[in-house]
């Protein structure tokens, strides 16, 4: 049985072979360089277009700030660029082990380290291409790929492992969409592990000063005018258009702030960051009543944090538990063991869910990202709000997120049902800055009609989808909703 949500209220119910299912996958065989005509060309209707929304909604939101807005962004996102080392300095780990571990990387199984690290499929400028606007930027000062520890050093993107390119390489992707997008505007968080109030050697373990000044100053030679400086107005108080105006269309959190930026004002301190985090991924019933929870609270949340000039962050992303990183080990090193898989998959607690081990990170993503489709609709259908900024795993095409069960590997096209479906994540989210923009600026006009009709159309294209599969934790009737 497959249950389509089209609208926030509107249930269709049909059969594995529905129509919709058939959209679904068949949208999945004609991308061209993972882009997708709906969501990436023409204007649906004219007024809206998934890639560039905050162009599109620009009349609705330009006298608001940046901490009234709520946008989609990616979690670990440049994590689709891993290389097979163990990043100095990298997360979760003690330095002298991480030291260790890139020093000795030939010896480390540095694919299997990899699959257990990524959490995104698309590059820089196919998520801001697809609508992503907030990006979680994660740095460390190291080696190259494949380096000695004692090598040359210098700043690489990293969760657990380290990217292939260097880190500026990225962010010059960022600065030729923005140049390219004159009414878009991207908010991105620079960390070594997503902490927002830890300092020197806690955040970048035995780094020194002098290095991370000299790449800042880099940042700022490769942004130039784009970045948004505070001197005249801090962020709650300088309204998009006052950005737009002087050009400023990059706010940089940054972590580590003082030592890293010399307490600049284009910069942002990241302790100016409300980040809550994402709830156990083994508990999904919990985590499903925590985050409506939150969610039923967050314009109450946003308003203390816009009058602190706090800037209001949720996880939605996956952590994988540390019985299913072991046992995804065993079973990939040793071979199939049924009592290993099943005590991995009772891990999640979900009915029916018994003997399916995921192999990867990416496979915990999409399997959380189908229950948050389901939140994204409750928040919809029940009237509640979104924080500034939600960040993500498995971000796809057309600003849409990975619910099937295929995980990224440069395959396009889907064998079986469902293994590519996703759900409509920055269509969403934009469908609520336009109800929110137009309750905020008490506009009732026919430019509020106009965009939530075409977005909702868009919506349409990737509805919510549920369907039963408890093998692999997919289910209709779970977790029970409210």
């Amino acid at each position: 049985v497959v249950v389509v949500v089209v609208g926030p209220l509107a249930v269709v119910c049909g059969s594995n072979n529905s129509s919709n299912e058939n959209n679904n996958n068949n949208s999945n065989n004609n991308y061209d360089n993972r882009k997708e005509s709906n969501g990436n060309g023409m204007n649906y209707g004219g007024s809206y277009n998934t890639s560039r929304w905050m162009t599109s909604l620009h009349p609705l939101i330009e006298n608001l700030t940046v901490l009234d807005l709520s946008l989609p962004g990616t979690h670990d996102s440049m994590t689709f660029d891993l290389s097979d080392t163990v990043s100095d300095g990298s997360n979760d780990l003690p330095p002298a082990l991480a030291w260790v571990l890139h020093e000795f990387h030939d010896l480390a199984p540095g694919p299997f380290m990899r699959n257990q690290s990524k959490t995104q499929g698309l590059s820089m400028t196919q998520q801001l291409e697809a609508g992503v606007r907030f990006i979680d930027f994660r740095i460390m000062y190291t080696s190259g790929p494949n380096a000695s520890a004692s090598a040359t050093h210098d700043w690489y993107c990293l969760h657990f492992m380290e990217s292939n390119k260097k880190a500026i390489e990225y962010l010059k992707d960022a600065k030729d969409f923005l140049e390219e997008n004159e009414k878009e505007l991207l908010v991105l968080w620079m960390s070594r592990h997503g902490n927002p109030s830890t300092t020197g050697n806690d955040q970048y373990p035995n780094v020194p000063a002098s290095a991370k000044r000299k790449f800042w100053n880099e940042v700022l030679n490769l942004f130039g005018g784009l970045v948004f400086d505070a001197a005249s107005a801090p962020l709650n108080e300088t309204t998009i258009h006052t950005m737009f105006s002087r050009g400023q269309r990059l706010v940089i959190y940054t972590s580590d702030y003082a030592e890293f930026t010399g307490n600049s004002t284009k910069a942002t301190n990241a302790q100016r960051i409300d980040n809550r985090l994402g709830d156990d991924v083994t508990n999904e019933t919990s985590t499903f009543s925590s985050l409506l929870s939150r969610f039923e609270a967050a314009n109450e949340i946003k308003r203390a944090d816009k009058a602190q000039n706090m800037f209001y962050l949720q996880s939605m992303a996956a952590g994988a538990p540390i019985e299913q990183i072991e046992s995804a080990a065993v079973l990939h090193f040793l071979g199939y063991n049924k009592q290993v898989a099943e005590k991995c998959a009772s891990v999640f607690h979900i009915p029916g869910m018994s003997s399916w081990c995921p192999p990867t990170l990416q496979d915990i993503s999409l399997l959380i990202n189908y229950y948050n489709q389901i939140m994204f609709e409750h928040v919809l259908s029940s009237g509640f709000s979104l924080p500034n900024a939600i960040y993500i795993d498995a971000v796809d095409v057309g600003g849409t997120i990975r619910t099937g069960t295929k995980v990224f590997d440069g395959d396009i096209t889907a064998s079986t049902a469902h293994e590519q479906t996703r759900y409509a994540y920055v269509d969403t989210l934009a469908l609520f800055n336009v109800k929110h923009a137009c309750e905020i600026t008490k506009t009732s006009n026919q430019l509020c009609k106009t965009l939530t009709k075409a977005i909702q159309a868009q919506r349409a294209v990737h509805p919510m989808t549920v369907w039963e599969d408890p093998s692999h934790g997919r289910l209709t009737n779970f977790p029970k909703w409210p």
